[in-house]
C-alpha cells in the first residue's frame, strides 16, 4: 500500500494527526509545495492540514489536482464556509476541525484506504488479465483453433475481422474495462468453509443476509427437501439441506446477481445464460453423484461458473455500446456467434484473476473443446457432457451453433463413451434435472 502523504506546514498539528495511523501504516509529512507536486502520486491519499492550504493558496490547488491525482481531504476550519465551498469545487473533500476531530478523521481515512485498495487490486486484475489474455491468444496454434471452433483474430486477414471483437480486445489490451467482481459476502462465506465451520456458525453468517436467508428457507421447503413440518427458520433450513447443499445455494444465490443488468437489450440474453448455467450446475451435481465419480472439487460450482466468460463478454459488449465505440444495432447472430467462439479463453483468464483452482480454469477454457486440452478430467467430461445434455434440453441461449449441438447424439459424444453412459442413463438425468429446474429456478430469478 503507498504512504499517506500530511501536508502540513505546522509541525504539531501534523504530529497530531498522524496519530491516529497505526504502526503498520506508512505516512510522511510533506511541508513543501514543490516537494507535493513532485511525489503526489506516490501517495495512498493526502490528508490537507489548513496551514499548507493557507500559505500556498486556491490557485495552486487547482493547478496541482488537474491531471489524476489520489484522493485529498482538508482539515477545515469549522468558521470559513468560503474555503470549504473552494475547495469542493476543485474536487478536495474536507471535514471540519472541531474537537475531538481525530475520531472522524481516523473513519473516513481508514474508509478511504480501503477504496483505493480496492481500485488498485482492480487495476492489477486487468492488468493481468489483459497478459493472460495475450498468452492465451499466442498460445493456440492454428490448428487448435479449428478443432475449437475458434479463430484468432489476429491470424485473420483484415476484412474478415470482426469489429465487436477488435474492440474487445482492444480494451481489454488498453485496461480500459471494468471486469466483474464476486460478491463479497459470497467470499466471505466460502472463507468461513474453507476454515471448518459448524452448521452453528454458518448460520451466524448468514443470518446477516436476509436475501439469502429467506430463498435458502423457500429451497429447503420446495418438493426436493420437504419434510414432514414446514421450515421457517434459517437453522431448520439449514439442517435440511446439510452444510454441501447449502453452500452449492449460497453459491447460486451470490452468483445469480451477476447476472443483473440495465441493458434490456441483452436481458433475456443473460436470463437464457443464468438458466443454462444452474441447469448445467445441477446436471453436473447429478454426474458426480450417480458415476460415484468423487470429484475433489463441487461439480455443482464448476457448472455454474463454466460459462463465465459469457457473461464478462456480454458485459463488455455492453459498456462498448455504452461508450459508443460500437453500434447499438448488433445482429443477434454476431452477437452470439462472439461469445460463443471465444469465451473460453476469457472464462479461464478470469477464473485465473479470480484466484480459482486450476480446475476451474481449464474447466472453462475447454468444456466446449475437448481436443484442445492437454488432458482430460474426469470434472472436464462431467462438465462437458452436462453443458451438451442441458442445452439438448432447452437451456441455451438458441445460437446457430447451440441448435446442431441439440441434434447430436448425446450417448455418441465423447464424453459420454469416456463416462460409460448409455441412452437409458442419460434419460434418466434428463428427468432430474427437468425436476429439479421447473421447481427451484423460480427461487433465484
Amino acid at each position: 500500500m503507498k504512504p499517506v502523504f500530511i501536508a502540513s506546514i505546522d509541525s504539531k498539528e501534523a504530529q497530531k494527526i498522524s496519530e491516529i495511523f497505526t504502526k503498520e501504516q506508512k505516512v510522511a509529512i510533506i511541508e513543501s509545495s514543490n516537494r507535493l507536486r513532485a511525489i503526489l502520486n506516490a501517495s495512498a491519499m493526502v490528508i490537507l492540514e489548513h496551514s499548507f492550504y493557507a500559505k500556498y493558496g486556491l490557485e495552486y490547488f487547482k493547478g496541482l489536482l488537474k491531471k489524476p491525482h489520489p484522493p485529498v481531504l482538508m482539515i477545515a476550519p469549522p468558521d470559513n464556509i468560503q474555503v470549504m465551498v473552494d475547495i469542493m469545487e476543485i474536487g478536495i473533500r474536507f471535514i471540519p476541525k472541531v474537537p475531538d476531530y481525530q475520531k472522524l478523521l481516523r473513519l473516513i481515512v481508514n474508509n478511504t484506504l480501503s477504496q483505493v485498495q480496492e481500485q488498485e487490486q482492480l487495476k492489477q486484475n486487468v492488468l493481468s488479465l489483459q497478459l493472460r489474455v495475450e498468452e492465451l491468444e499466442k498460445a493456440g496454434s492454428e490448428q487448435d483453433d479449428r478443432q475449437n471452433g475458434e479463430s484468432d483474430p489476429e491470424t485473420k486477414p483484415p476484412e474478415e475481422k470482426g469489429n465487436i471483437l477488435d474492440e474487445i480486445i482492444f480494451v481489454f489490451k488498453r485496461g480500459e474495462i471494468e471486469l466483474p467482481t464476486l460478491p463479497q459476502f459470497g467470499i466471505k462465506f466460502q472463507e468461513m468453509m474453507n476454515k471448518g465451520a459448524n452448521i452453528r456458525e454458518i448460520g451466524e453468517l448468514l443470518k446477516q443476509d436476509m436475501a439469502i436467508s429467506s430463498k435458502l428457507i423457500s429451497v429447503s421447503n420446495s418438493v426436493y427437501y420437504r419434510g414432514v413440518v414446514e421450515n421457517n427458520n434459517l437453522s431448520q433450513a439449514i439442517s435440511r439441506l446439510g452444510l454441501k447443499d447449502t453452500k452449492r445455494y449460497v453459491d447460486a444465490i451470490c452468483n445469480r446477481s451477476l447476472y443483473a443488468t440495465k441493458n434490456k437489450k441483452f436481458l433475456k440474453f443473460l436470463e437464457r445464460l443464468w438458466e443454462h448455467s444452474l441447469a448445467c450446475a445441477y446436471a453436473s451435481q447429478v454426474l458426480d453423484e450417480s458415476l460415484a465419480l468423487g470429484l475433489e472439487i463441487d461439480a455443482f460450482t464448476l457448472g455454474l461458473l463454466h460459462d463465465i466468460g459469457k457473461l464478462l463478454l456480454l458485459q463488455v459488449i455492453g459498456d462498448l455500446q455504452k461508450s459508443k465505440k460500437i453500434g447499438d444495432n448488433i445482429e443477434s447472430s454476431e452477437l452470439l456467434h462472439t461469445i460463443s467462439s471465444y469465451h473460453g479463453k476469457f472464462g479461464a483468464a478470469l477464473l485465473k484473476k479470480w484466484k480459482f483452482p486450476e480446475d476451474f480454469v481449464r474447466v472453462a477454457a475447454y468444456h466446449n473443446n475437448l481436443k484442445a486440452a492437454d488432458s482430460i478430467s474426469k470434472d472436464l467430461l462431467i462438465v462437458h457432457f452436462a453443458n451438451l445434455m442441458v442445452k439438448s434440453m432447452g437451456f441455451r441461449l438458441k445460437d446457430q451453433a447451440d441448435i446442431q449441438q441439440e441434434e447430436i447424439d448425446l450417448e455418441d459424444t465423447e464424453s459420454a463413451r469416456r463416462l460409460g453412459l448409455n441412452a437409458a442413463m442419460i434419460d434418466e438425468f434428463k428427468q432430474k434435472v427437468s425436476g429439479f429446474m421447473n421447481e427451484i429456478t423460480g427461487l433465484f430469478m
